[in-house]
């Protein structure tokens, strides 16, 4: 089986796919769809510290200190000295940063309705339901070694 028919890879090509047209549709925002996370999640919780956005979505604090260190260029996000915390830092959204995430909210609950016309009902739940299943599983460790689908 040539390595494109993989179901891992099929899942990655689609999911870049997805993200480039996200960042097509954020660009005149000046944006892009992992900045816009950063954002929304602050709109959640505005002043939490990178860790904390970190964990929300899923990635390593390196790479949303990434993010935020572009964010912060731009003018959309501040950074603070955690109070209680002088080793961590807090990041709060400024007033151009708050309009730009609250737009950027707007576009994100577009596309899910979008993604969804595409996908039959029982697919969709049936995907839903695997995916969870599949993420406990992997964060678990529980995907056994050597099993294999037989078709």
């Amino acid at each position: 089986m040539e390595f494109t028919k993989y179901y891992c890879f099929r899942l990655g090509a689609l999911t870049r796919r997805i993200i480039n047209y996200c960042n097509n549709r954020l660009k005149d925002l000046g944006i892009t769809l992992s900045q816009s996370f950063v954002l929304l999640s602050l709109l959640e919780q505005d002043g939490s510290s990178v860790k904390a956005i970190a964990s929300a979505l899923q990635l390593d604090s390196p790479a949303v200190t990434g993010l935020v260190d572009r964010l912060a260029k731009q003018g959309l996000v501040s950074r603070q000295e955690d109070p209680n915390d002088r080793r961590s830092t807090l990041v709060f959204l400024t007033p151009e940063g708050q309009k730009i995430a609250e737009e950027a909210a707007v576009r994100s609950k577009e596309l899910d309705p979008l993604l969804k016309l595409y996908l039959a009902e029982m697919t969709l739940v049936g995907l839903e339901q695997t995916m969870e299943e599949l993420e406990q599983k992997l964060e678990a460790g529980e995907i056994p070694e050597g099993r294999q689908y037989k078709p």
